[in-house]
């Protein structure tokens, strides 16, 4: 955006305000001597202050894929580890068994 400077009506001087990478145009508010470089300026107010907003930013087909392979790893992760469990209470079963039949065997013999 190209800006005159204009003093009695007369320019006298162009300033030349070029669009951010992102394409974002730079756009004139009326201030006051309060205003230093940096600050935030809240179009709801139409107030300068050095408190910027908390933007959370949406969540990218990237991060989505992310989400859902991190779900899928860990009910994989649980399924596994039910598994293991699940051997582990068989094979403590199958000693018993043959615990009890060895004591019986040595009781026969």
């Amino acid at each position: 955006m190209i800006y005159a400077m204009v003093l009695k009506n007369v320019v006298i001087d162009i300033k030349y305000y070029p669009p951010d990478i992102d394409g974002n145009p730079v756009f004139a508010v009326e201030t006051t001597e309060e205003t230093e470089v940096g600050m935030y300026y809240h179009e709801e107010t139409g107030k300068f202050n050095f408190e910027f907003p908390i933007t959370v930013p949406e969540p990218t087909q990237l991060d989505n894929i992310e989400t859902t392979q991190l779900m899928i790893m860990e009910a994989m992760a649980d399924q596994y580890e039910q598994r293991l469990e699940t051997d582990l209470m068989m094979m403590d079963a199958q000693a018993t068994t043959f615990e009890a039949v060895l004591a019986l065997t040595e009781g026969m013999v």
